[in-house]
């Protein structure tokens, strides 16, 4: 039987000093215009002085600024840094596109059910690849659907983002957040829980949560501009089917199928003659197709049907284009008004030649360039031309430095979309061993990550665009100050006040509490700062009043995942309110419902599940 409940004695200055810290952080973490990779690196700077000039015994041995910075060591840091790199290999692969496509289609044939068979993907890709990966892959897609169907983006960017959010509650290795609350709880003798040991329940209240994504939240929605239309700016390019192609021997309805929307093809040459563009008619081996799309919409077509957008005998042979070698990029260029390009075509200037990357598309405003030339290299260039071009990343950049070239904020990477498999394959394999206890997450990702590496999936120059300093930081904060309220003693002291309110209720209404004490941090501070200071709490709580810690722990990370209410709860919202153009009136109207449903629904289940 527990003890009466009653307030601790006051902590001891160490641990004073360690709420004031948290206190400061969590109000800097709070304002918007200060960026969070400064809070995290003030509030690990303020810790590492407080104990290196002032340290502390314990029971367990001294704490020092050696302690507060053991978290950049620390396995669950090597476990998101290896998840991110995953993530990045996923897409680097275009593993997942397949899928985004088939999306595609369901939208053009039915756009509520296309709707919910997007809720569902994005539950089911963020329960294993980290939440802002997938968001990104998929808001071109979103984007392009409501562009074409002449629909808002608005009313379904927000319920797809937070269905992307909810999924991450899925399994440990869904959020950073997760692998940070079970590695604070185990480090503190909870029992360590599995990968999909809370699956059950987040999949309970997810169920019940996508009824109101998918039918209510749009209509709460208004319609609006767009922040972010994308590029809208059709190119014209010329490509010839080699006999490899998936293109050659379909039907032009085949290819539809396959590509989700229709094809950008406005004439098509076969042996010196136009062929009439039935939907019967077959693609043939040397058909010369001509293109007028986007540039994501040509990097989607050359990724689909497995072609080129140059000829690797003329311009082409002068780029280095091995997968292996470096990543391939596609960029935009404007002719400057002195630039000595002027006047004159490619083929005269040597361009892929003296540059390194090949021009692969042309936009003018004025006219239809291929049109009026056999080819791109024949084409005389003007000022204000702008040219696609596709190279080697390290000759993008170069491009930068060139005065007569403008280089537009528009690059994308080409996926290497024969990789793909692979990295399907090793992230199939980084779960397996982990869900089996085989191997422990953070080293069944690091062989994960390697494995990647050497299939060529990602490179070691790429390795630095998957990392986020700012989740890297956080992370490292936050379990320095997790470390620091547990040793000091603030956790405990605090855990007091906590039962102290809670004696007397039942069990349910105690988790239930808990879980919406983190729902608030991690809606107002982040859901790292959520997961530091709930966690030890938590576990302290659950000694003092005699029950499990384990349900007082899932109410943390639970709570720590429900980030709808405001835009600065989580990166993807901010992704999501620039695209769609949303305010912050928007998120509390549609995002505070949702945390209120998944709280009930979280803790009933939590409840039920534990037999509380």
């Amino acid at each position: 039987r527990p003890a009466p409940a009653r307030l601790a004695p006051m902590p001891d200055p160490h641990a004073i000093a360690v709420l004031i810290v948290a206190l400061l952080a969590f109000y800097l973490y709070s304002l918007p215009r200060i960026r969070v990779e400064f809070v995290s690196l003030l509030l690990l700077m303020a810790l590492v002085l407080l104990f290196h000039l002032f340290p502390m015994t314990i029971a367990r041995g001294r704490i020092d600024d050696t302690t507060v910075l053991s978290g950049f060591g620390h396995p669950v840091l090597i476990a998101i840094v290896c998840l991110m790199i995953l993530g990045r290999g996923l897409m680097m692969t275009g593993a997942l596109e397949p899928a985004v496509r088939w999306l595609t289609r369901l939208w053009k044939w039915s756009p509520t059910f296309g709707l919910l068979l997007t809720l569902l993907f994005g539950v089911g890709a963020s329960a294993f690849v980290n939440d802002t990966p997938v968001l990104v892959m998929m808001l071109p897609m979103l984007l392009g659907i409501a562009q074409r169907t002449g629909t808002s983006a608005a009313k379904t960017l927000m319920p797809v983002n937070f269905a992307i959010l909810g999924g991450g509650m899925l399994t440990t290795v869904g959020t950073s957040t997760n692998l940070l609350v079970i590695s604070i709880a185990a480090e503190l003798g909870v029992k360590p829980i599995g990968i999909f040991d809370f699956t059950a329940i987040a999949s309970g209240a997810l169920l019940i949560a996508l009824p109101y994504l998918w039918l209510v939240a749009p209509r709460l929605l208004r319609v609006r501009e767009a922040g972010q239309a994308g590029n809208s700016r059709a190119y014209e390019a010329r490509v010839r089917l080699m006999a490899s192609s998936p293109l050659v021997g379909r039907t032009a309805a085949q290819a539809v199928r396959s590509f989700g929307r229709s094809l950008p093809l406005v004439t098509l040459r076969r042996r010196d003659a136009i062929v009439p563009l039935e939907p019967g008619f077959e693609f043939e081996a040397d058909d010369e197709l001509f293109l007028v799309d986007t540039p994501a919409g040509l990097r989607d077509f050359a990724a689909t049907f497995a072609v080129e957008l140059f000829s690797r005998d003329g311009a082409g042979r002068f780029v280095d284009s091995n997968p292996r070698d470096e990543d391939l990029s596609i960029a935009e260029l404007v002719i400057g008004p002195k630039s000595p390009q002027r006047g004159k075509s490619l083929g005269e200037t040597r361009f892929a030649e003296q540059f390194g990357v090949v021009v692969i598309a042309l936009h003018r405003s004025d006219e239809d360039l291929l049109r009026l030339s056999s080819n791109i290299s024949e084409t005389v260039l003007r000022s204000g031309d702008l040219l696609l071009v596709q190279g080697p990343e390290s000759r993008i950049v170069e491009l930068r430095g060139k005065w007569d070239l403008l280089v537009l904020d528009s690059r994308m990477v080409l996926p290497r979309t024969p990789l793909a498999p692979w990295a399907l394959g090793i992230m199939a394999a980084v779960i397996a061993l982990a869900a089996g206890n085989v191997l422990p997450i953070h080293i069944a990702a690091l062989l994960g990550v390697l494995a990647m590496l050497v299939r060529g999936c990602v490179r070691f120059e790429g390795l630095g665009r998957a990392l986020s300093l700012e989740v890297i930081l956080l992370i490292v904060a936050s379990i320095a100050l997790g470390l620091s309220l547990v040793d000091s003693g603030a956790a405990q002291w605090l855990a007091s006040g906590v039962v102290l309110g809670l004696s007397g209720l039942p069990p349910s209404v105690q988790i239930a509490a808990m879980m919406t004490l983190s729902a608030v941090l991690t809606n107002l501070v982040s859901n790292s700062a959520s997961a530091a200071i709930g966690t030890p709490i938590a576990v302290t709580v659950a000694r003092q009043l005699a029950l499990p810690p384990e349900p007082f722990v899932l109410a943390i990370l639970f709570g720590a995942n429900l980030s709808y209410a405001t835009p600065m709860a989580y990166q993807t919202n901010l992704l999501v309110m620039k695209a769609a153009g949303y305010s912050f009136g928007d998120f509390v109207r549609v995002g505070l419902p949702l945390v209120l449903l998944m709280l009930a629904a979280l803790s009933f289940l939590l409840v039920r599940s534990f037999g509380l």
